[in-house]
């Protein structure tokens, strides 16, 4: 059987154009097949400020409240969620109020014993430890219960939050969060910690920010890379002045973290956040508790950072082998359901904090919406992740009668559900998918930014397309299509050996190689021996150019693929 490629490659059909300027022409390609026009691509690449236009709803209420607090010397407390949008927005405010003098408190929910977001137990004992306003960070959009609680307690909530909203808001004091209907601010798709900042700038005046900023959006770009947010807009160039910052002037604990992750300062970008920093910080509030990651991001001594950083790796390592598990098991439930609109699955045996990261895995393999779901009694705490054309947010409010609680954006989101309710979540979840793909059953699919010859693949390319950086949702790698290329060296690699390490020889030079999660393909790939390749390019060791196999098939795949 000829080696086949994983999914349908969408090949750029870009109309001719002249490139600007100082943009090589490879690079206005990939911007001009992204439906960037020529005339915006010089300011996409510089990521200039994106500040103007009218604020979020409720900001300027939300800042009157907080001077007025300060002023009155009330006792304010930052409630933020567990994961490191949450974590680190809570430090951005913690950070802002400290640069105003003030010390003020901060509360991170236990993800197994309190669940995700505002609760009734926990504002009852803030309000009964004194005090008087309650910010929250990344979460409480769909805390209604929990705001008429904080309205009896006599506890002005302040809510910040970027997650879809419902139908009915929240009677807090203020609800800052540009995704409100109405809402008339620019930018929808700022992280948890996005808004944060925002408040934060607001709050301090362009002055004192100014001698913060540094701190502040360097913990703005870790959430805002970890939280899979486009990173377009705003986005861009929060993500890249906090990269400048980081790799300039990091904070204590970035700085330690940096180091425990074996990265090199001064070389960090997007991608090691999202596969290194920021899954170490993600890994307390998956394990046990996030508290060690928010003090992680506020603590200014050198020491105790040490200490912190070792203690969220060794979490970091019992999460990759819980993740193994849960993996296995939720694929083979899977496999139960081949016909399947949307993959759900359950099992009492899966950590609460590890499901979501299964529920991206399935999307991978299956090209569908997938949710898992930890069972603990009659109770269960599931995680979603989906695919372009179906918002599972709004999924989820389709379901609204059959949940607990949910929440979430386009692309994931979380939810409680009542055990024997299951199966009828499973059903309308099919059928909502069904509709919104209109009958149409999805299929894996990578575009392809595009196709490059033997004599372009080189040291020089690598340096043009880091103009593109910061890369992630949204704004991925550049993708592109090598013809019949050599394979060679080839072994699996990885605890599993479920990765694929090879060498690639491209016209005169050859490159290191690396396909995750494709070890199964080791075998069928010698057989070939060349291949029709996507890749992407990037900096290995030592600065030398390496490449990663978003896919590959036997030579001639390329051919059979659908022009986009």
């Amino acid at each position: 059987m000829p080696l086949a490629p994983h999914r349908r490659w969408i090949l750029p059909q870009v109309a001719s154009l002249d490139a600007p300027d100082g943009i090589p022409d490879l690079i206005a390609r990939i911007l001009g097949a992204r439906g960037i026009p020529a005339a915006a691509m010089a300011a996409f690449l510089t990521g200039g400020p994106t500040r103007g236009g009218p604020p979020m709803l409720d900001l300027a209420l939300a800042v009157t409240r907080l001077r007025r607090a300060l002023a009155a010397g009330e006792r304010i407390v930052v409630y933020g969620d567990y994961d490191v949008d949450g974590i680190a927005g809570t430090a951005i405010l913690v950070r802002a109020f400290r640069a105003l003098g003030t010390v003020v408190a901060a509360y991170i929910p236990n993800r197994y014993e309190e669940g995700y977001g505002l609760n009734g137990d926990a504002l009852e004992k803030l309000a009964a430890d004194g005090a008087t306003v309650v910010i929250s960070v990344d979460c409480g959009v769909t805390a209604v219960g929990e705001a008429a609680i904080a309205r009896r307690l006599g506890v002005d909530l302040i809510i910040t939050d970027h997650h879809h909203p419902p139908e009915k808001l929240p009677e807090a004091f203020a609800v800052v969060n540009p995704r409100r209907p109405g809402d008339p601010s620019r930018d929808k798709d700022l992280s948890g910690s996005g808004v944060a900042l925002v408040l934060a700038r607001e709050l301090l005046g362009d002055v004192a920010f100014a001698v913060h900023e540094d701190a502040l959006v360097q913990l703005a770009a870790l959430a805002t890379v970890a939280d899979v947010v486009p990173l377009v807009g705003a986005n861009r160039v929060i993500t890249r002045a906090g990269l400048e910052a980081l790799n300039r002037a990091p904070l204590t604990g970035v700085r330690a973290l940096v180091d425990r992750a074996g990265l090199k300062l001064g070389r960090v970008t997007a991608s090691d956040i999202a596969f290194g920093l920021g899954p170490r910080l993600n890994a307390a509030g998956r394990i046990t508790d996030a508290e060690e990651a928010l003090r992680l991001l506020l603590t200014e001594d050198t020491g105790e950072a040490k200490g912190l950083a070792d203690r969220l790796e060794q979490r970091n390592v019992e999460r990759q082998v819980l993740t193994r598990g849960v993996v296995a098991g939720a694929r083979a439930q899977a496999l139960l359901r081949p016909e399947a609109w949307a993959t759900v699955v359950a099992d009492a045996g899966w950590p609460a904090g590890i499901v979501g990261l299964a529920a991206s895995r399935l999307v991978e393999d299956h090209g569908r919406p997938a949710a898992v779901i930890a069972l603990d009694g009659d109770q269960g705490k599931g995680s979603c992740r989906s695919i372009a054309g179906v918002h599972i947010a709004e999924a989820l409010d389709a379901c609204d009668d059959l949940l607990v609680r949910h929440g979430g954006h386009a692309m994931a989101a979380g939810f409680s559900v009542v055990a024997s309710r299951i199966p009828e979540l499973t059903a309308r979840l099919d059928a909502f998918v069904a509709q919104r793909l209109g009958g149409v059953r999805p299929v894996p699919t990578l575009v392809v930014d595009a196709e490059i010859g033997a004599d372009t693949l080189s040291a020089r390319l690598a340096l043009e397309l880091a103009a593109l950086e910061p890369c992630g949702a949204g704004n991925p790698r550049p993708r592109l299509l090598l013809r019949d290329v050599r394979v060679h060296g080839i072994r699996q690699v990885g605890a599993d050996l479920d990765h694929l390490r090879c060498k690639l020889t491209v016209g005169r030079f050859t490159f290191d190689a690396m396909a995750f999660r494709r070890g199964d393909r080791a075998e069928a790939m010698e057989g070939e021996g060349r291949v029709d390749a996507v890749v992407t390019v990037g900096n290995g060791i030592r600065g030398m150019v390496e490449l990663e196999l978003q896919d590959f098939g036997a030579v001639g795949s390329a051919a059979a693929m659908v022009p986009a």
